[in-house]
């Protein structure tokens, strides 16, 4: 009866994550119990613990992510999840409910960036990867890169665009349309500005060394992906890993962390001087990143989400939220101001952020997103995005879906300035049959015995 029972919970538990239990016969795995994690299998073998992910990208894809972690694990950076090959050899399964590949469950707990310790070994592991990516020659994956920040931006502009014909054929307007509206030209010029940066600055000259140097991005290094096992932080959810160059992870790092810091400079030169301690930034790069992070990433989020839907908040929430982010605007050009000034670069800072007072204390929850807790609509997925929502967004290219990174807000009080500073000069110091991939194509071989069960291969 018991053996029962544990079958059955198992076999409800691939049907709510839309599985077939049948490929764990792939790797015949001793099965003793399984657990959906956010996007993600745990499985609880007599061998270990392991984690099954289904992906719905193409195969090519999928090699590209295999190879991508191999090389990693080749140069050093061993705190990743490799995949587990199947008794035929194969690093992942082609099924018709997807593909799916297999890895170890790596030790440890969601790292709390919350933390600045946390946060500037975040920093360490980050440039550890980036010296690690260095030189990978495999691939032959079609989206190499997704560094053009230009032409992403530009789609925001021509967002705005749709969102104020919306606006306009619109007679009762909401809170968060007269504040959109007020501080609308604001954003404008916030992107222009940047968009006008990154053109002056060495952006050409910096993806030019990505390419010669085959460098990789994680394209999605949040604290969700982030595993600290004591002293160690290892990276997992490499699913949107790409060719790439450096500063748009460090880029995305600090626009997600550095706002709950109230973007303080001390912080943020500490984030950076940690990440320099493994690898050096040129001046050409931090050029660049001034360039990004006078972008307000955050901000345009929280008007993309009200207008496109893809928040189920009331309007007084948006509302809050996106005073308090044009709020943070103010600090974020502030640091950049600080960032121009300490490392002497050749730009023009941005002083566009509106200057609002009464926002409320920084209340922000939680709003990053991993592709472990659900697929991201990237480009790469094979079916189509979903373009639900009330606004039509016009652009030039529609299929090209800009996805701005998503932050960590929360209402816990910030750290002591004086324990930050500390920990940062510490950390300075020291069901059908399932197929193979198409290409090569694998033998296949018969699957034999009764119907499975938990414990038996």
């Amino acid at each position: 009866m018991g053996k029962r029972k544990e079958e059955r919970e198992l076999h409800e538990t691939f049907d709510l994550y839309g599985a077939d239990v049948e490929i764990l016969r792939e790797w015949d795995l001793p099965v003793e119990k399984v657990r959906q994690v956010r996007g993600v299998l745990k499985i609880y073998t007599t061998a270990g613990v392991r984690m099954l992910k289904k992906v719905n990208v193409s195969h090519a894809r999928l090699r590209f992510i295999h190879e991508s972690l191999e090389h990693l694990y080749a140069s050093g950076l061993t705190a990743v999840p490799r995949f587990i090959r199947t008794k035929y050899g194969d690093p992942f399964i082609v099924h018709p409910t997807g593909l799916y590949y297999l890895t170890n469950w790596l030790p440890g707990k969601e790292a709390d960036l919350k933390k600045t310790k946390n946060l500037f070994l975040a920093a360490e592991t980050l440039a550890r990867f980036h010296n690690a990516s260095a030189g990978f020659a495999g691939g032959g994956f079609g989206h190499e890169t997704r560094e053009d920040f230009s032409a992403q931006w530009g789609k925001y502009r021509a967002k705005l665009g749709s969102y104020d014909q919306h606006l306009a054929d619109r007679r009762d307007h909401t809170a968060m349309d007269r504040v959109y509206t007020e501080h609308r030209h604001e954003l404008v010029k916030m992107i222009d500005h940047a968009c006008e940066q990154l053109n002056e600055s060495p952006y050409g000259a910096v993806l030019e060394w990505a390419r010669e140097h085959k460098t990789i991005c994680h394209g999605s290094f949040s604290r969700q992906n982030l595993i600290v096992d004591k002293e160690r932080m290892g990276i997992v959810d490499f699913d949107h890993c790409h060719f790439g160059h450096p500063v748009q992870d460090l880029g995305a790092l600090l626009s997600r962390y550095m706002p709950r810091n109230g973007w303080d400079a001390e912080i943020g030169f500490a984030i950076l001087d940690v990440y320099r301690g493994v690898r050096e930034i040129t001046k050409e790069e931090m050029t660049v990143l001034a360039a990004y992070l006078s972008f307000p990433s955050r901000t345009l989020q929280v008007v993309e989400s009200y207008f496109e839907r893809t928040r189920d908040w009331d309007v007084d929430r948006f509302t809050s939220r996106l005073r308090k982010s044009l709020a943070l605007d103010r600090g974020r050009e502030t640091f950049v101001q600080d960032l121009i000034d300490r490392y002497g670069l050749q730009m023009e800072a941005p002083s566009f952020a509106p200057q609002l007072d009464d926002v409320g204390s920084y209340d922000l929850e939680d709003e990053e997103s991993s592709s472990a807790e659900s697929a991201r609509r990237d480009g790469w997925e094979e079916q189509e995005a979903d373009e639900s929502g009330p606004i039509a967004v016009q652009v030039e290219d529609p299929q090209s879906h800009v996805t701005l990174a998503r932050f960590e807000e929360d209402d816990e009080q910030l750290e002591e300035r004086s324990q930050r500073i500390t920990q940062a000069a510490h950390v300075r110091q020291n069901r059908p049959k399932s197929k193979r991939p198409a290409e090569p194509q694998p033998r296949r071989r018969p699957s034999h015995g009764g119907p499975w069960t938990p414990g038996r291969s």
